[in-house]
């Protein structure tokens, strides 16, 4: 075999490895309490490396998935995949457990030997999920954005879980205590950079070893007009986003013109939040059962 030809095999070897052969991995980065609209009055180049379009919480008004626009039924919905209709949490209030399988079930009971980290500054979501916890390899309940984002890069850089999930609560404090302003734009800006070192770590992994890293940065809720509260079936609290550093399919590209929303019924035209299960699934490459009756569908193919 002449030089040339060892040189081809090696560029064909290479691209096969790079195309068919890298470990996947998938982060869900869940931001509490930021609303959509105000991302652009803030300064924040990570956030804005993702393609962003706008979702649903809430469920379906007026029908049985109908839920409050809260974070405890928010955070559920988004790591189960299901209204709460199915789940059944309809508050805030971590001694109620989820009657659903969440997406660490999923995850593990398709590969016992997967590695699965969760990491919850606002304690109650991890708690809600207590039946799925033992799945974890990892998980925490309570602690800081800034503990919580130290947690997640040592898990990223140590360990490389195949799926991980950490939660940052200071905006959604930071708009209880003051609505929309400077200092909600300030909570925003802080949550970018400390995006901005999760994704550092997240590139270095993709840089070095060659995963292919899905990233998800997703809201549980939207907040009234003024910033201050939620919990409610107002178009604004029903609104969410829903970000990845991928592109995503004509189903995610599609759903959001970006068009004022005026109606529940327009708002719930968009993305539900249901979908980030279904599409961290697509991603891994776990089969769907229909036994799992999700209410959302995958945003990548």
């Amino acid at each position: 075999m002449n030089s040339k030809q060892i040189t081809l095999k090696a560029i064909i070897i290479l691209v096969f490895f790079t195309t068919y052969g890298q470990k996947k991995k998938s982060l869900v980065i869940g931001i509490d309490g930021l609303q959509f609209s105000q991302i652009e009055k803030a300064n924040t180049p990570h956030m804005d490396n993702f393609y962003i379009k706008r979702g649903f919480t809430g469920g379906i008004y007026g029908e049985k998935s109908e839920q409050a626009t809260s974070s405890g039924p928010g955070w559920i919905s988004l790591l189960t995949g299901v209204w709460c209709d199915q789940h059944g949490i309809t508050s805030n209030d971590g001694t109620k457990l989820s009657n659903a399988p969440s997406i660490f079930s999923f995850i593990r009971d398709h590969d016992k030997d997967a590695y699965i980290a969760s990491i919850a500054t606002w304690k109650e979501i991890n708690l809600i999920l207590k039946n799925d916890l033992y799945k974890t390899n990892f998980a925490t309940v309570g602690g800081s954005d800034y503990l919580s984002t130290d947690i997640v890069i040592n898990q990223i850089e140590d360990y490389a879980p195949d799926f991980s999930f950490v939660h940052l609560d200071v905006i959604d404090h930071a708009g209880h205590e003051y609505g929309f302003g400077g200092m909600y734009t300030e909570a925003t800006e802080f949550v970018d950079s400390l995006i901005g070192k999760i994704m550092a770590a997240v590139n270095h992994r993709r840089q070095k070893y060659l995963e292919d890293w899905l990233v998800i940065i997703v809201t549980d809720h939207g907040r009234d007009e003024k910033g201050f509260s939620h919990g409610a079936q107002k178009t604004t609290q029903k609104t969410i986003f829903i970000g990845m550093n991928t592109e995503g399919n004509d189903y995610f590209n599609n759903s959001d013109d970006g068009k004022k929303l005026n109606t529940l019924q327009e708002v719930e035209t968009l993305i539900p939040q249901t979908s980030v299960v279904p599409t961290i699934l697509k991603h891994l490459e776990i089969p769907i059962k229909e036994s799992w009756k999700l209410n959302g569908k995958s945003l990548i193919d």
